[in-house]
């Protein structure tokens, strides 16, 4: 099946500055997108913490490279995964993307946080976000935006993170995730351990 977010000459993403190679594409929109990342917190601060207060972050910050910034994924994504041998994550279908997030923020907002210790924060906090993750609603952006979602939650439900340890682990990040949302295979350790550390840290 062709992916109408890929350019049709180039496997490259579409994007707002007609960038056709993968390399300068990736590096113009770090360059951009660091900007944003600045001041996202301010610029949704108001929000609830919903589906559209995620959509509004990609938004925010994808907004001046990808022309479907802030819209949730109209196709079906695999991902070879080189921490789980190749195989890929079992994402949401377009369809169920919504009805899945929806799941996940209803269990986050619903738990009594200020309940929890350190420890049972991060564990919990771990399965919630991993789900999330794994819901996978945009075609690109994903890590970044619901990491970003997390920390503004943590800080308002008070267990603020410690936004430098994550951004400097990102790889790291992005692979306990993945191994978090193996299905029944899922390993939650790695990413139970940073957060938990970037909770003390915070």
């Amino acid at each position: 099946m062709r992916d109408p977010y890929l350019y049709d000459d180039v496997p490259v993403l579409k994007n707002l500055l007609g960038i056709k190679d993968a390399g300068l594409l990736e590096r113009a929109e770090a360059d951009i997108t660091a900007f944003y990342f600045s001041d996202v917190d301010g610029a949704t601060q108001s929000m609830a913490f919903d589906l559209p207060r995620l959509l509004a972050i990609h938004k925010y910050i994808f907004g001046d490279v990808y022309e479907w910034a802030g819209m949730i994924r109209t196709i079906s994504m695999v991902k070879g995964e080189r921490v789980l041998g190749g195989d890929s994550v079992r994402y949401s279908q377009p369809d169920d993307i919504e009805r899945d997030c929806a799941e996940v923020l209803k269990k986050l907002n619903g738990t009594k946080w200020s309940t929890l210790g350190v420890h049972e924060t991060a564990e919990t906090f771990t399965r919630l976000i991993a789900a999330l993750w794994q819901a996978h609603p945009f075609r690109e952006g994903n890590t970044r935006t619901v990491i970003t979602f997390a920390t503004q939650f943590a800080e308002v439900h008070g267990f603020r993170m410690d936004k430098t340890l994550l951004k400097d682990s990102a790889a790291y990040v992005r692979d306990a995730l993945v191994k978090a949302s193996d299905g029944q295979y899922s390993e939650y350790e790695y990413l139970v351990k940073i957060f938990e550390d970037a909770i003390r840290r915070g």
